[in-house]
């Protein structure tokens, strides 16, 4: 039983085989891809295909979205890994002396303390996008981030933010009624 054949973990349209015969873990070799060109397209969506080319070299079919996906997630993960090196080798030292050199020049906004932060939650979306397949809780953690920065890097906004608010100014507005929306309209 130790010995289970990976065609069997293939996908239900896969058991169909190869015209050729050869194993489903075998790479393809250019005289089966022209024989039996239909099956690699159909196998290479469930799962990357290796391909022997003439000259010795294997190449591999996916789909487009898991080959988009993969280079969006390498090129975010370089951005992460140069922003920990730089700050890691600068933690003692306020951030807008050090952010520039990084990915994200709009940490010099935040404290060290704001930056630590920053870095163990883009560590923890990392491996969470890498799990999911998807970047996007990433992306939008990034640009929440920056979003604000850009607040904090506007003193008129911060102190706005930041002033006492007088409880007895405040009143409550309702939205209008669909009878005020149709008066307005007409």
């Amino acid at each position: 039983m130790a010995g289970k054949s990976r065609e069997k973990e293939m996908p239900p349209a896969a058991m169909r085989g190869r015209a050729s015969g050869r194993s489903a873990v075998a790479p393809w070799g250019p005289t089966e891809i022209q024989r039996d060109y239909r099956t690699l397209l159909d196998w290479a969506k469930d799962k990357p295909q290796e391909v022997l080319d003439s000259d010795g070299e294997l190449l591999v079919i996916q789909g487009k979205s898991v080959a988009d996906f993969q280079r969006r997630l390498r090129e975010q993960m370089a951005e992460a890994g140069r922003f920990l090196a730089v700050f890691n080798e600068h933690r003692d030292v306020a951030p807008a002396r050090w952010a520039m050199q990084t990915a994200y020049p709009w940490l010099a906004a935040f404290s060290g303390e704001e930056v630590a932060e920053f870095a163990r939650e883009l560590v923890a979306y990392a491996f969470d996008a890498a799990q999911r397949g998807t970047l996007e809780q990433f992306e939008g953690n990034l640009r929440a981030w920056e979003s604000t920065a850009g607040i904090y890097a506007q003193p008129d906004v911060m102190q706005t933010l930041n002033a006492p608010v007088d409880a007895a100014g405040l009143m409550e507005i309702f939205p209008p009624s669909e009878g005020q929306v149709q008066a307005a309209q007409a």
